[in-house]
């Protein structure tokens, strides 16, 4: 951010806020682009021939007990919030297999930014 106040023009005293910065640039969050990213490799796992390790690792369940405390935030659940938000839910996504065309997956990561 402190790279685009320079591009504008502005400083932090100028009290702007970022998203507003990003939308006169026309520029999309790092968040937005985390997310694509986190998709896209979401998409490739999903393409990957059944024995591959990542793909193993992705549908591997654990066993035995979790531990007392709040649960760790899973990679799945920041996909599944992804992909809510952009209209949809990881089952219809699962059950339509979206990640098998190459471009229709491409097109769905850039919907709704």
């Amino acid at each position: 951010m402190k790279a685009l106040r320079a591009i504008r023009r502005c400083s932090r005293l100028d009290h702007i806020r970022n998203k507003t910065i990003l939308d006169e640039l026309e520029l999309d969050s790092v968040l937005d682009y985390v997310e694509r990213a986190q998709l896209r490799w979401y998409g490739h796992v999903k393409r990957m021939e059944p024995e591959r390790y990542p793909r193993r690792y992705y549908e591997w369940r654990p066993t035995g007990k979790r531990p007392v405390g709040r649960p760790r935030m899973r990679w799945r659940t920041n996909i599944e919030r992804a992909i809510e938000k952009r209209g949809t839910t990881m089952e219809e996504v699962e059950r339509t297999n979206a990640y098998e065309d190459r471009t229709q997956w491409r097109r769905f990561l850039w919907r709704n930014n």
